[in-house]
């Protein structure tokens, strides 16, 4: 499997005038806009956040932290964020040294997990860890295509992290999955990404998974 290497960093900014166009844009490199949501939305969404949190049993471990721009709860022990108020946005696992969040869109699954390190753990143990996992799913197979993998600028406070490429088989399907792993104020944290075999995600939008690694993890 080749490799891309870069130094992880990304800036996106665009004028009021050139609103419109910029968006266009960035939904190509796979970026949604979200238009602030208005005080009515926001209490629905609350709603559908607390129904979320009561219905996984995570009211303890979980608070609602939702504004404007869209439905999240913070997992307390970590700072963990999980996106949640919408279709296909639930908690899959929470206690005081875990958490697990999922969001499925299309045909694609995001799913994110933290758990508390055990003493020693390092960026490459959590890596060997997620590659032991992986060769354990059903239909497991090296991605032999180009991939991308970030390191943080030097003197940056970006998670150093590594990233795994493969295909697997979930419910009798084919699935390309990216799995990135890497250390977090003494939490693994791992972001996975499962889509469509032979999907061919856009190099941008790897890019730009690799610069934003850990932007869930808020301060707790």
């Amino acid at each position: 499997m080749q490799s891309l290497i870069f130094a992880a960093g990304l800036t996106l900014a665009c004028s009021a005038s050139a609103q419109t166009s910029s968006n266009k844009a960035l939904a190509l490199l796979g970026i949604e806009v979200v238009e602030p949501m208005s005080a009515g939305e926001l209490v629905r969404v609350k709603s559908r956040v607390a129904s979320e949190l009561n219905r996984s049993g995570s009211t303890a471990f979980f608070e609602d932290i939702s504004d404007a721009t869209g439905g999240k709860a913070r997992h307390r022990p970590s700072g963990l964020v999980c996106p949640l108020g919408l279709k296909g946005q639930r908690i899959l696992l929470a206690s005081t040294g875990s958490a697990s969040c999922e969001t499925t869109k299309d045909s694609t699954v995001f799913r994110t997990r933290v758990e508390l390190a055990p003493e020693g753990a390092t960026v490459q143990w959590a890596a060997g860890a997620a590659q032991a996992s992986a060769q354990r799913e059903p239909g497991f197979k090296p991605y032999q295509g180009l991939s991308v993998e970030g390191r943080p600028k030097a003197g940056s406070n970006r998670p150093e992290h590594r990233t795994l490429h493969y295909s697997s088989r979930a419910s009798g399907r084919e699935r390309s999955v990216r799995v990135q792993v890497g250390l977090v104020r003494g939490w693994v944290l791992t972001e996975r990404r499962e889509s469509r075999e032979k999907a061919q995600p856009s190099s941008m939008a790897e890019l730009i998974s690799e610069a934003t690694f850990g932007l869930q993890m808020g301060p707790n």
